[in-house]
C-alpha cells in the first residue's frame, strides 16, 4: 500500500510538473506573440528549436548518473536484505552509506560545471550569429545561460530521483515553470522592453532558483560535493551517456531536420509558421507522458537492479498503455478544439497548420506512447541499443520526408509522412519486442553479471 500511494504521488507530481512546462511556454510564446508580433514569436521558437544543442555538452549526465546511482543504493540494500526472511520491497527507498552517492554526486556536479563551461563557450559563437538583431541576441544568450543552468542541475536532480523524493523534484521544477511564466507576464505586459529578450532573461532566472533547490535538497541526502571528479566514475559515465547524447543528437533528425527540409524546398518562412504550431502541439502532448516516463526511470533502475524483472515488466506495460490512452484522448481535444485554441493563442484560426495537424497528431501518439519502453531500456542498461534505434528512425525519416516531397509532391503532409513511418517502424515494430526480449534475458543471466560492478 505504501509503494503504490508512493508511486501514485509521484506520478501527479510529474504531471503537475509537464503540466507546468506546456502552461509556461503556452503563456510565454502568446505573450511574445502579441506584444511582439509574428517576427518575434518566430525568432524566439527558432532559438527554443535550436537553443537545445546546447544540452549535449552534458554527455548524458542525468540518465547516467539515475543508472549508477540505482546500483549504488542496491548495493547499499543487500546486506539488508540477506538478514531477512522474506524479500525486499524493490523500490522502499532505505538509507546507504552516504560516501558512495557523494562520490558519485561530486563527480557527476563537478562534471556538470566544467561541460556548462563548455557550453557557454559554444554559446557565444551562437549568439553571435543572431548578430543582426538586438534581440536575438539578447534572447539566445539569455536562454542558453538558462539551459546550462539546468544542465547543472541534473546531478543533483539524479540524487533526489533516486532516492524515494521524486515528487519532491518535481516540485522544484514545477516552481521554476512558474516562475518563468509570472516573471516574463510581469516584464512584458507591465513593463517597457524587448519580450523575446524578456522571456529569455526570466528563463535564466527561473532556471538559477532550479538548480538552487535541488542542490539544497542533493546536500541533505549526499552533503556537500567535492570539486573532484573520480576517473574510473566518470570513465563508467561517459559511457553511459555518451550514447545517450548520441541518441539526443539523431532527435534532430526529426522536427529541426524538417525545418531545413521545409526551408530548402520552399525557401518561404511562412511555410515554418505553418508547421511550427504543430509542432510545438507535438512537444506540448508529449509532456503529458514524459512525467509518467520520468516517474518509471528511476524506479525501473531500481528494479533491474534487483532483479525484480516482474517490477519492471508491469511497468513497462501498464505505463506504455496508459500512455498511450493519455495522448490519445489529449490528440482528440486537441484536434477538437483546435480553431479555438490558435485563436485563443496565437489569434489567428491557423487554417494551413490544422489541415496538417491529424497527421502530426498520429505520430504523437505513436512516439509518446513508446517514452515508457525508453525508461525501461535505459534503466535495464541498453543504452547503446536504444540509441542505434534512435539514430535508424532518424535516418528514416529524413529519407522518406525529402522523397514525399521532392518526388511525390506531397508538400507539408509528405515532411509528417515520414515522420509516421519512421514513428511506427521503431515505435510499433522494434521496441515491444525487443523490450520484452530483454526482460526474458535478465532471468537466464545469474544476477552476479545482471550489472556492471559500481566502483
Amino acid at each position: 500500500m505504501v509503494q503504490s500511494s508512493s508511486l501514485r504521488r509521484d506520478i501527479i507530481s510529474a504531471y503537475l510538473a509537464s503540466g507546468a512546462k506546456i502552461a509556461s511556454w503556452v503563456i510565454v510564446s502568446a505573450i511574445v506573440f502579441r506584444k511582439g508580433g509574428i517576427a518575434e514569436f518566430g525568432m524566439l521558437a527558432l532559438i527554443r528549436a535550436t537553443i537545445g544543442l546546447l544540452q549535449y555538452a552534458s554527455l548524458g549526465l542525468g540518465p547516467a548518473m539515475v543508472r549508477m546511482l540505482a546500483q549504488a543504493t542496491q548495493q547499499g540494500q543487500e546486506p539488508q536484505q540477506q538478514q531477512q526472511t522474506g524479500p525486499m520491497p524493490v523500490l522502499s527507498y532505505t538509507t546507504i552509506e552516504r560516501e558512495p552517492v557523494r562520490a558519485l554526486y561530486s563527480t557527476g556536479f563537478t562534471f556538470a560545471v566544467i561541460a556548462s563551461a563548455i557550453g557557454l563557450a559554444l554559446l557565444i559563437p551562437y549568439t553571435y550569429w543572431f548578430h543582426f538583431s538586438i534581440e536575438g541576441g539578447i534572447t539566445s544568450a539569455t536562454m542558453g545561460i538558462g539551459l546550462l543552468l539546468r544542465l547543472m542541475s541534473e546531478a543533483p536532480g539524479a540524487v533526489i530521483q533516486t532516492h524515494g523524493r521524486i515528487s519532491r523534484d518535481n516540485r522544484f521544477v514545477l516552481e521554476a515553470e512558474i516562475a518563468w511564466a509570472v516573471l516574463t507576464a510581469g516584464f512584458v505586459l507591465w513593463g517597457e522592453g524587448i519580450p523575446s529578450a524578456a522571456a529569455g532573461t526570466c528563463f535564466m532566472v527561473a532556471s538559477a532558483v532550479l538548480l538552487l533547490r535541488r542542490k539544497g535538497e542533493a546536500r541533505a541526502i549526499a552533503g556537500r560535493p567535492h570539486w573532484r571528479m573520480d576517473r574510473p566514475i566518470v570513465r563508467q559515465m561517459l559511457g553511459l551517456g555518451a550514447l545517450v547524447t548520441l541518441a539526443q543528437l539523431a532527435d534532430y533528425l526529426y522536427a529541426p531536420t524538417d525545418y531545413i527540409l521545409i526551408n530548402h524546398f520552399w525557401h518561404d518562412a511562412s511555410q515554418v509558421a505553418i508547421y511550427a504550431p504543430a509542432v510545438q502541439i507535438d512537444a506540448g502532448l508529449l509532456l503529458l507522458v514524459s512525467g509518467l516516463a520520468a516517474v518509471l526511470f528511476p524506479r525501473s533502475a531500481i528494479a533491474h537492479a534487483a532483479g525484480d524483472v516482474a517490477v519492471v515488466k508491469r511497468y513497462y506495460i501498464r505505463g506504455t498503455l496508459a500512455s498511450a490512452g493519455i495522448l490519445a484522448a489529449g490528440a482528440a481535444a486537441v484536434w477538437a478544439l483546435s480553431p479555438f485554441l490558435f485563436r485563443l493563442w496565437l489569434g489567428n484560426p491557423m487554417d494551413a497548420t490544422r489541415a496538417i495537424l491529424p497527421l502530426v497528431l498520429i505520430h504523437t501518439v505513436i512516439g509518446g506512447s513508446a517514452m515508457v519502453g525508453r525508461s525501461v531500456l535505459l534503466a535495464a542498461g541498453k543504452f547503446r541499443d536504444f540509441a542505434m534505434s534512435v539514430l535508424l528512425a532518424g535516418l528514416i525519416n529524413v529519407v522518406f520526408s525529402y522523397v514525399f516531397v521532392r518526388y511525390f509532391q506531397l508538400g507539408l503532409a509528405g515532411i509528417v509522412y515520414g515522420t509516421i513511418i519512421a514513428t511506427v517502424t521503431r515505435c510499433v515494430l522494434w521496441m515491444p519486442w525487443y523490450v520484452m526480449r530483454s526482460l526474458r534475458e535478465v532471468r537466464e543471466v545469474p544476477a552476479e553479471i545482471l550489472e556492471t560492478p559500481m566502483v
